[in-house]
C-alpha cells in the first residue's frame, strides 16, 4: 500500500468510525425508550387530567412512547417509592402533589427520603384544595358545619383523596382548634370520596378535585384549605382567614428519581413550558378549577424543602407523631 492509499483508508477508517461513534450518541439520545408517568391517585382526580395532558403532549408534539400508570393507596406514597427506587434514566418519572412529600413523611416511616431521593424537575399547576358538600345540602357555610358538629359529636362525616395527606392533615388541625369530634372516611381517591359523597354516604369532602362538579352545579365550596381566595369567589373563606395551624394549596409538577442527568430535567422542562401555552393544557385547567403556575427545577426543590420543614414544624406542635 503505498502512502496516498494508506492516507486515504485511515481517512475512511477514521470517519467511519466518527459516523458509528455519532450513530450510538443518536441512538442512546433522551428518549429512546417508553416513559412512564406515575400517579399517586385514582383515575379521575385533577392530577390524573394533568398527568394525562403532560403525557399526550409529548406523544403529539415529541413523539415519546409516553404511557400514565396509577399507584394509588398508602396516602399516595406507592408511587413515590417506585419512582425513589427507579433507575435515573428518565424512563420512570412520576406526578407531584404536597402530601406525600411534605406531610406524609412526618407521620409514618417510608422506603423514601423526600429530600434526597428524587429529583423536582418542574411545578405547572396549582388548585385551591376545598371544603364542600352537596348542593342540597343543610350545612350552608363553615360556621354551620362547626356548629353541627360541636352540637352532634362524632356525626359529622367527612372524607378526602389520601388518608393523612396534606388536606386530611388540614382539616384535623382546624377541628381540634375547634375542639370538635368528628368521623372521617378514608378513600383512595377523589373521584371515590366524591361518588360516597354524592351518594349521600359521607356529608363533606376535602379535596382538590371539585372541578367538573362545581361546574355542574352538584357541589358546594364551603372554604379553602390554603391562603389564596378562589377567582369568582371572594367571600368563601381560607384557613389562613380562618386563623387555622396548616394553610395549603395542591401544587402540581414531575419529578423522578434522585440523580437524574441535566439534560434530561432539560428535555422535561422544555415539554412543560410548551405544554403551559397549549389549549389543552388551558382546558383542563379550567375543567379542574385550576391555575397555571410555573418552576423550575431549582425553585421547585427550594419549595419542596421549605414547606417540609414549615409542615413538620406545625405538626409537631399540633402532636401528630409518627407511626
Amino acid at each position: 500500500m503505498d502512502r496516498r492509499q494508506f492516507i486515504s483508508t485511515t481517512a475512511w477508517l477514521g470517519a467511519s468510525a466518527l459516523l458509528a461513534g455519532s450513530g450510538r450518541a443518536v441512538a442512546q439520545a433522551y428518549p429512546s425508550k417508553p416513559v412512564t408517568i406515575l400517579c399517586p391517585f385514582a383515575a379521575g382526580g385533577g392530577g390524573d387530567a394533568l398527568t394525562r395532558v403532560l403525557a399526550d403532549h409529548v406523544r403529539t408534539k415529541r413523539s415519546v412512547a409516553a404511557a400514565v400508570e396509577y399507584r394509588p393507596g398508602a396516602g399516595a406514597t406507592i408511587a413515590p417509592g417506585q419512582i425513589a427506587r427507579a433507575a435515573p434514566d428518565g424512563t420512570t418519572l412520576g406526578l407531584y402533589s404536597i402530601s406525600p412529600f411534605v406531610v406524609v413523611p412526618h407521620l409514618q416511616r417510608l422506603p423514601y427520603d423526600p429530600l434526597k431521593d428524587f429529583t423536582y424537575i418542574g411545578i405547572y399547576a396549582y388548585i385551591p384544595i376545598a371544603f364542600y358538600v352537596k348542593t342540597d345540602s343543610a350545612h350552608k357555610d363553615w360556621a354551620g358545619v362547626i356548629k353541627y358538629a360541636k352540637d352532634n359529636p362524632g356525626k359529622f362525616r367527612w372524607g378526602t383523596s389520601g388518608v393523612r395527606g396534606a388536606a386530611h392533615i388540614a382539616v384535623e388541625a382546624a377541628f381540634r382548634k375547634e375542639g370538635i369530634q368528628t368521623t372521617f372516611v378514608p378513600f383512595t381517591g377523589g373521584s371515590e370520596a366524591i361518588t360516597a359523597l354524592l351518594g349521600g354516604h359521607i356529608e363533606a369532602v376535602i379535596s382538590a378535585d371539585y372541578g367538573p362538579q362545581l361546574s355542574a352545579g352538584t357541589v358546594r365550596l364551603l372554604a379553602l384549605t390554603g391562603t389564596e381566595k378562589l377567582a369568582g369567589q371572594p367571600s368563601l373563606p381560607t384557613f389562613k382567614d380562618l386563623g387555622y395551624p396548616l394553610s395549603t394549596e395542591a401544587l402540581y409538577g414531575l419529578i423522578g428519581p434522585a440523580k437524574l442527568p441535566a439534560e434530561i430535567v432539560s428535555y422535561w422542562d422544555g415539554a412543560i413550558r410548551e405544554m403551559m401555552k397549549t389549549d389543552e393544557f388551558a382546558t383542563a385547567l379550567k375543567a379542574i378549577s385550576a391555575s397555571p403556575v410555573y418552576m423550575n427545577s431549582a425553585d421547585f426543590t427550594a419549595n419542596v424543602a421549605e414547606n417540609y420543614r414549615k409542615i413538620g414544624e406545625a405538626m409537631e406542635t399540633l402532636g401528630f407523631k409518627k407511626s
